[in-house]
Parts: structure tokens; sequence; C-alpha cells
């Protein structure tokens, strides 16, 4: 069982979660300024927090030890509204970027779900802000990490390729059995991938739902 205890303050917004949860796909709601992308940075190490973490039987954080794994220790597969993608290398490079040798099978299979196998000797300039954002999707799961953390991933789909996304995403997360927590406001998001639904708002995680009735049920 993972588990997040974790206080932080940004500016107006002070973040206090305390949650346990299992290798699952967690959706996360709330209005604007919920603290619902700083929770995702606290979880990849981007941002300060007292507390504790621990992610796959292994310790992120514990603050009482003053222990914190630095981000490039935690490695967690991250997509974030920025994809980041470096403008001089291949798109094919951008997503091999810090292995030792590619995994020629298992990027054509990611590449061939996520919709990106024509992309992949392109650079990132010629891309456009959806094909970017499925870019960095392949990224964040082609080094099998440990926990997923994924800001509306889905945001610059057209509706059919969203839906198919969503499927390969949900297929995939049960083949690696890691868990995901994807911040979301789409119902559809909701219906068809959360095992479990947090709300946030003020910084505070404030009802968990496990496999609600209806999306609406879900992001109200």
């Amino acid at each position: 069982m993972n588990h997040i205890q974790i206080t932080t303050r940004m500016g107006m917004l002070e973040l206090q979660v305390d949650a346990r949860f299992s290798n699952a796909i967690i959706i996360i709601s709330g209005e604007n300024g919920a603290g619902k992308t700083t929770l995702l940075r606290c979880l990849a190490g981007l941002e300060q927090a007292e507390g504790h973490l621990s992610v796959g039987g292994e310790i992120w954080l514990d603050s009482i030890a003053g222990f914190s794994l630095p981000p490039q220790q935690r490695r967690p597969g991250c997509v974030w509204s920025d994809t980041a993608l470096l403008p001089w290398l291949s798109i094919e490079k951008n997503i091999v970027l810090g292995t030792d040798s590619v995994e020629t099978e298992w990027l054509a299979e990611l590449a061939d779900m996520f919709e990106v196998k024509p992309l992949l000797q392109r650079k990132p300039y010629m891309l456009s802000t959806g094909e970017a954002q499925r870019v960095a999707l392949v990224r964040a799961i082609y080094k099998r990490p440990s926990l997923l953390l994924l800001d509306e991933p889905f945001s610059a789909q057209a509706p059919a390729i969203r839906r198919r996304l969503r499927l390969g995403l949900k297929s995939l997360q049960g083949r690696l059995q890691i868990p995901a927590l994807m911040v979301s406001h789409d119902v559809e998001d909701a219906c068809m991938l959360a095992d479990q639904h947090w709300h946030m708002r003020q910084g505070r995680l404030l009802h968990e739902i496990a496999q609600a009735k209806t999306g609406q049920e879900m992001l109200a």
C-alpha cells in the first residue's frame, strides 16, 4: 500500500493530504487553485513538503528522519501541461532519453498504442499540441516508472483520440501494476478510468470515492 502524508505552503495555499492508495488509477478533481497540481509536484519532488511518502515499498520522504529522495531518484512518469520536449532531439530520442539502450519492441508498442508512431523521427517543433502531449505520455510510461503523475494528459486531444488513449492507459496501468494519479475535470475520464476518486478543495482532500456510480457523482 502506498501512503501520502504531506503538508506544504505555496503562497496562500496550504496543502494537507493524508491518503493511502493501491496500484490503481486515481482521478483527482477540484476547482482551480485547489492544490491538485501542487500535490503532484510534491510527489515528484519538485516542490518541498513535510511529512511521509512511500511508493511501491520505497520511502521517498520522511521528514522526521530528515530524509527526502531527490526527484532524479524518485523518477516517476510525469505528464505536465508543459510537455518539455527537448527541441534539438528527435521524438524517439526524447522518449528514450536517460536509458542505457532502446527497448525497440516496447517503444513500438507504446508508439502504436498512443498514436505517435509516424512522429518518432520528427523534431518537437513539427508537432501539434495534441501530438506533443501524446509523446509526453509515451515518454512517461516508457521507463516503467513506479508511479504515474498525469496533469490533464488528454486535454489537447480530439474526443475520438481521447477515447482510444483512455483504453490504452487503462490497459497498460493494469499490466504494469503501478499507481496513476491523474488530474482531470473530464466526466468521461472519471467514468472510464477511475478506480478511485479524490476531490480537493483549498489544499485539502475532502473525500475519497471508490468506484462511484457515475462520472457526475465523482466530479461533484
